[in-house]
């Protein structure tokens, strides 16, 4: 019983180290990718990995969030919170790439909706971590399980 007590607060400190970790490694990362930004005016490596990054934040997070690895699907959770935030956070660095080829449709480009939805989408990443967060625990943390067990 004591160990398993001791295991826990050392599960939780390792994942803290994990995390410092990994927001080192991404901020020194997003140096790297501002600095090659603006020597190659180029931002879209830089819009990308802010999304991905946001993304694995969300995966790391919800490391600590999940109790039993069992893998049990919870479709409501993927389908209604993983997926759109999936494809809200992917919607500023596609557009944007897209643009930069010049390759946007002009029906899309000139849409309030999409103008409106890069505001949204580009201000913040917290679709990126809803994203990763919500897609771990959709398939690792069944709802119809939070009752059982």
């Amino acid at each position: 019983m004591i160990r398993n007590k001791w295991l826990s607060y050392f599960w939780k400190i390792l994942w803290i180290i994990g995390l410092i970790i990994l927001a080192r490694l991404s901020f020194s990362y997003e140096i790297q990718s501002k600095q090659s930004a603006d020597a190659t005016f180029n931002l879209i490596p830089l819009i990308w990995f802010k999304v991905i990054i946001s993304i694995l934040f969300g995966l790391y997070l919800s490391l600590i969030l999940v109790k039993k690895w069992s893998f049990k699907i919870n479709p409501s959770l993927i389908w209604c919170v993983s997926i759109p935030s999936l494809l809200l956070s992917f919607t500023y660095p596609i557009t944007a790439t897209l643009a930069s080829f010049n390759n946007l449709p002009e029906v899309i480009a000139n849409s309030s909706i999409l103008y409106w939805l890069i505001n949204v989408t580009s201000s913040s990443n917290i679709f990126g971590i809803v994203a990763g967060l919500s897609l771990i625990l959709s398939l690792f943390n069944d709802s119809r399980c939070s009752e059982k067990c």
